[in-house]
């Protein structure tokens, strides 16, 4: 029977681990000066070699004839280790063992001596799924275990496990594996399995496996599953369900040209073709990342991965703001499709949010260039020459000031009172809600809101619920439904719109609330009030024309729509 390559190269020594050199260190000074722990935790993401560890420490401190830090494999210990018929060392899935019965039994056995080896060494794995009361089972026994009971604990995720735990053991962080020294272990396999593969593909695997050496030899038993010749850079991409480089640069440079139907037409087709839509999302972060440090570090930090002429290509058609955006937005994205059941639509929602919001971007782009230009050509002038225009300029921009101060004043007025207004309402409205909070009214109304995803696709509505799915309805009580933006800025355009908003909510999802948002920053501190009991809510009647309020401001309303979710909205 075939045996999986992760098994059959799984590390039998200390010395055969890879990338964990200061742990192996410790552990091994610790078997030779005799200085072993009752309780270790070995904790790290996964593939990284913590239960590969496990084992062979459980195998060295049982060796009777220990060769330095090695294992003899002869003696009768090593023996039973290597046939897998010890009965000494017990390995536990505490994700299928999680329960206080199963820990008690557990318990009820630590007193019995090891049949053939010096020690009794449970291995448990993925520890952090323990029940509360089978970690408070364990919490005694792992403090003051008997002389021949050594526990060694494995998780990926240490913050689940109780403080009281975590103070009885020896911890030891597994990082995460370096691309060159996942290449040289690969290798090193591929020399001994005779393997043909090209040296790209090679890196490839090893650049995808992101640091776990485990999934880098598990990709690369299905690519040579799947290939029948020679691996190549493609045979990787196609079964990893990635895009090649020219690929994914395509479709990065669509959607920064704004080219929406091309890049969902791309999408459709990287759907069909059972492309891992997850993977490519994290493959554009990882582009946009290495265009953003070319744009402001040298080269030497480039991944290699990455050519330097298409990171050129991109870098010039973008800015900075718009990259942190672009990899802000990819990364919210991408924990909605983990958990979501279409990626593709949640991809494809993404794209036409990043298309719509370009304009901003594609101006700053542009204002560069021009600056750029302006440099060069005051650097060709004559200082003499210089001086007189700049002295012009100065003339020109002073008299600007004058004729404009007038008119910035009474805008200042008008903003004031337009802030104070808004401000009257929003103060009402998350009061009210606040006199009578429901969650379950909240979640209902969460599950109806996501229903008018569908309609970012229509030019009419894309704009408007981009908006509120930037929000987050965060409290519901009475008829009112308060949301929370990231920046004031994102709020005050919601609150300036809210019967268009309350409009679309009806007709579209039956919700009939009056709403009101804040930014994030405000929310916490009307949550801590809240949650403090010092203020008393009470109902407020709504005796404002909010009409009125709003009517004032409606070119104003429509210009800051399109700012911030593009030219394609149609107004009535």
């Amino acid at each position: 029977m075939y045996q999986a390559l992760y098994r059959k190269y799984r590390p039998q020594t200390f010395d055969e681990v890879v990338g964990q050199d200061v742990i192996v260190k410790i552990l091994k000074n610790a078997v030779l000066n005799n200085k072993l722990s009752h309780a270790y935790l070995f904790s790290g993401p996964r593939g990284t070699g913590k239960t590969s560890v496990a084992k062979i420490l459980a195998k060295t401190i049982n060796c009777y004839n220990l060769q330095g830090d090695k294992p003899c494999n002869e003696c009768v210990s090593c023996t039973q280790i290597n046939n897998r018929q010890t009965n000494d060392i017990i390995e536990i899935d505490a994700a299928s063992n999680n329960g206080i019965d199963e820990i008690r039994e557990l318990k009820s056995k630590v007193n019995l001596v090891p049949s053939n080896s010096k020690y009794k060494v449970y291995i448990i794995d993925e520890v952090h799924m323990l029940t509360v009361g089978a970690f408070n089972a364990l919490l005694k026994t792992l403090e003051e275990p008997p002389a021949h009971i050594i526990f060694i604990l494995a998780t990926t995720e240490p913050h689940k496990i109780p403080l009281t735990i975590l103070s009885r053991c020896q911890r030891f962080d597994f990082k995460k594996i370096s691309e060159r020294k996942i290449l040289e272990k690969l290798q090193e396999i591929v020399n001994k399995e005779k393997i043909e593969i090209e040296l790209e593909a090679l890196s490839e695997i090893s650049r995808l496996a992101d640091g776990g050496l485990r999934d880098a030899i598990s990709i690369l038993d299905q690519v040579l599953a799947y290939s029948n010749d020679k691996i190549t850079l493609n045979d990787v991409h196609e079964v990893n369900g990635t895009l090649p480089q020219s690929e994914l640069f395509e479709l990065i440079e669509a959607i920064i040209d704004k080219n929406v139907e091309k890049t969902l037409k791309m999408i459709d087709k990287y759907n069909d073709k059972g492309k891992n839509l997850v993977k490519l999302t994290e493959e554009m972060i990882n582009f946009a990342r290495n265009v953003l440090i070319k744009k402001n570090v040298s080269k030497k930090y480039n991944d290699d991965t990455f050519n330097d002429e298409i990171l050129n290509t991109i870098s010039k058609k973008t800015t900075n703001e718009y990259l942190f955006d672009f990899i802000n937005n990819l990364n919210q994205a991408l924990n909605d499709m983990k958990s979501y059941n279409s990626p593709k639509i949640v991809l494809e929602l993404l794209v036409i949010k990043l298309i719509n919001n370009n304009h901003i971007n594609e101006n700053n782009v542009k204002k560069e260039m021009e600056n750029n230009k302006r440099v060069e050509k005051d650097n060709q002038i004559l200082p003499q020459e210089n001086s007189v225009k700049k002295d012009k300029e100065q003339e020109k921009k002073n008299v600007k000031e004058k004729q404009t101060n007038n008119n910035v004043d009474n805008k200042k007025i008008e903003k004031k009172e337009e802030i104070k207004e808004l401000e009257m309402v929003k103060k009402i409205r998350i009061n009210n809600t606040l006199t009578a909070v429901s969650k379950k009214k909240l979640s209902e109304l969460k599950q109806k809101i996501s229903e008018i995803q569908t309609l970012i696709l229509n030019p009419k509505y894309s704009a408007i619920v981009s908006m509120i799915l930037d929000g987050e309805p965060k409290a519901a009580g009475l008829d009112y439904l308060v949301f929370v933006y990231e920046t004031p800025r994102l709020s005050e355009i919601f609150n300036k719109n809210i019967l268009k908003v309350e409009k679309l909510l009806s007709n579209f999802c039956k919700i009939n609330c009056r709403v009101i948002a804040t930014d994030k920053n405000d929310w916490e501190i009307i949550k801590k009030e809240y949650k403090s009991n010092t203020k008393k809510y009470e109902y407020i009647e709504e005796n404002f024309n909010l009409k009125e309020i709003l009517n004032d401001n409606k070119n104003k309303e429509n210009n800051d729509i399109e700012q911030l979710f593009g030219q394609i909205v149609q107004y009535k």
